[in-house]
């Protein structure tokens, strides 16, 4: 909190803090009932901006990257994206420490349709869907190994930051989506969708222009918690990894 808010006084900071629990237990008890949302249960608290984007982007038959982060409740905003609009998500996951806990949440992540890929091994696999057109979800606010990354700002700070989306969308002209959710005062959902252009860089996935498009994913980020700081998952390590 003190890195990313310099200007803040404690009692704000904790007040985030605090909020970032809450929002952990709400998350929690909203996961355990996946098994009894529908289709029509979910339009009643949960709505789509600028969904168009997304079906646009499938209609250049490029595949779709759908990038988020540990916000408001994550879980929610990819199952009711399926149950609302009967599309499958491919959603890159890494695996819980506790294996009947994984297979647990897994389990109910795929309630809805959506399909878990875990990160070992799951380079083939994207390329492979795609070239079928269709959409993979990445979460890009977790610390990445230095090996396999690239140092992109996120809170002025230069943090270690996956790089695989954006390689792969230069090599394939992939579209880029950024979503996440809000939860207002009421219970209610959001889910704010905004398209990530890069057609300025030119000459594929060279060095700079990976550098270029991790830094504009990360401002997406960036921005998307500013706007709800205790919304967001504080208590990841996202600054393992920095680069002074």
């Amino acid at each position: 909190m003190s890195l990313c808010f310099p200007d803040k006084d404690d009692k704000w900071k904790w007040d985030v803090v605090k909020g970032t629990f809450i929002n952990l237990g709400i998350n929690l008890f909203e996961l355990l009932y996946f098994p009894k949302l529908r289709k029509d249960t979910i339009e009643k608290f949960v709505s789509f901006q600028n969904y168009d984007l997304i079906s646009n982007a499938l209609e250049e038959g490029r595949g779709v990257f759908f990038l988020s982060g540990h916000i408001s409740n994550w879980e929610l905003t990819a199952f009711a994206y399926a149950k609302t609009f009967r599309t499958r998500l491919n959603i890159i996951v890494k695996s819980q420490s506790n294996k009947r806990v994984n297979r647990k949440v897994n389990q109910y992540r795929e309630l809805s349709g959506n399909e878990m890929i875990e990160i070992g091994g799951s380079l083939r696999n994207i390329y492979t869907l795609i070239k079928k057109n269709e959409i993979v979800c990445f979460l890009m606010d977790q610390s990445a190994n230095p090996d396999y990354s690239v140092y992109s700002k996120f809170f002025g700070i230069n943090v270690a930051t996956f790089s695989g989306p954006a390689k792969i969308a230069l090599k394939n002209n992939t579209e880029i989506i950024f979503a996440y959710s809000v939860r207002n005062r009421n219970y209610n959902y959001i889910i704010k969708i905004e398209k990530i252009i890069y057609d300025d860089l030119k000459g594929g996935a060279t060095d700079e222009n990976v550098s270029i498009l991790t830094s504009r994913i990360n401002q997406k980020l960036e921005s998307s918690i500013r706007e709800n700081p205790e919304q967001w998952l504080w208590v990841h390590r996202r600054f393992k990894h920095i680069q002074k």
